[in-house]
């Protein structure tokens, strides 16, 4: 299990007043996400999640390099937002892209296999001439013979 911290250990751990912490959780609802960032325990009780207080650091960070107050208004506070909402943006295409990778991969494979560019067709042709030397052409796809060149009836 995670470590979770109340919003008094988060204010010790990362530098932030109490008052700062509750004040951006009201104001900034959309950068800070329920069960990714700040989790609630059966009482209702707020708890920051470890990647909650990474972003708080990173909301202080912004605020110290920008020079601004932690109780600034919400004008002053649109870098840090944008930030922490690019950041959120980010993890997020970075998941769809890992999660779409394995099936998007089959299909480019599939692509090739079926309907190659001439490019395609000789790195195809290529890899099976290498597995079929090596003695893996069990391994290939049941289609690997149309790709080997003409003549070469390997089986």
């Amino acid at each position: 299990m995670q470590n979770l911290y109340t919003t008094p250990e988060a204010a010790k751990e990362t530098g932030i007043p109490e008052s700062t912490i509750r004040s951006w959780l009201t104001r900034h609802p959309e950068v800070f996400q329920f069960d990714v960032h700040v989790v609630k325990d059966e009482n209702g009780v707020n708890l920051w999640t470890q990647a909650g207080i990474e972003l708080l650091h990173g909301r202080r960070a912004t605020k110290n390099a920008t020079g601004s107050d932690a109780e600034s208004d919400a004008e002053s506070d649109a870098p840090d937002l944008l930030e922490s909402l690019l950041e959120s943006d980010a993890q997020r295409l970075a998941q769809e892209y890992w999660r779409l990778l394995p099936g998007r991969t089959v299909q480019r494979i599939k692509q090739m296999r079926d309907n190659p560019t001439p490019e395609q067709r000789q790195i195809v042709q290529t890899s099976v001439c290498a597995a079929v030397n090596a003695g893996t052409e069990h391994l290939l796809l049941p289609s690997y013979q149309r790709l080997l060149p003409e003549g070469d009836e390997t089986q």
